[in-house]
């Protein structure tokens, strides 16, 4: 499995920019969560993520995030 690095992110982040996704995120002992929503900023150090339905509004996210395998984004189908 070949390791991300930080322009990889990047631009990850950036074709998904506008997209509608779904993401997974690892809080640490056995937190997951599952959000959908819409990847709307991106920025020199973090991307935002508009959710949909949910408590909150929005998360940030680092690309550090990306790299450690904390975070996982994919487009929705």
């Amino acid at each position: 499995m070949k390791r991300l690095d930080v322009d990889e992110a990047k631009n990850i982040v950036n074709r998904l920019l506008g997209h509608n996704v779904d993401v997974r995120l690892n809080r640490g002992r056995n937190k997951i969560r599952h959000y959908k929503g819409v990847l709307t900023e991106a920025h020199s150090n973090v991307f935002v993520i508009k959710l949909a339905d949910d408590l909150f509004d929005r998360i940030s996210c680092s690309y550090v995030d990306l790299i450690c395998g904390e975070l996982v984004i994919r487009p929705q189908a």
